[in-house]
This record gives structure tokens, sequence and C-alpha cells, in this order.
């Protein structure tokens, strides 16, 4: 008895257990449907700005806004 106990409180073994390749395929797919989940809550605010003064320059119309809500720099950028 002490023998058997002996040989079940042994040593681990060396090589981990790496997760089969169709688990790590699941894993990968439910994060991009999460991430186009949460892409798809994601609602944009409308900015409420209105033209104050427009003109062309060269080729390009420009125009002068403003805006009522300032747009919010998105988390990743500085």
């Amino acid at each position: 008895m002490l023998v058997a106990l002996a040989l079940l409180a042994g040593p681990a073994p060396a090589t981990p257990v790496s997760p089969s390749s169709a688990w790590l395929e699941r894993q990968q797919a439910a994060a991009a449907d999460e991430a186009d989940a949460a892409a798809a809550r994601a609602v944009k605010p409308r900015e409420r700005c209105r033209v104050v003064k427009e003109w062309k320059a060269g080729g390009t119309v420009v125009q002068h806004r403003i805006c009522d809500d300032p747009p919010k720099k998105p988390a990743g950028k500085v």
C-alpha cells in the first residue's frame, strides 16, 4: 500500500500537455466573433457641427466648422 501511494505521489510528467489545434481554432474563432459583436454594438456619436465658412483652395473645398460636442480622441492615440 505504501508503494502504491509513493508511486502516485511521484513527479509529474516532464512534458506539459498542450491543447489540441482544434481547441485553439475554436478559441480564436470565439475571440473573433466577440470582437465583431463588440464592433457592431459600438455606436458612434454623431457630431453636431455647423459650417461657418467655406472656401476653395486649389481644387479642394475647405470648410471651417464649429462643433457643439468636440470629437473624442481614440483610446490608443495620444
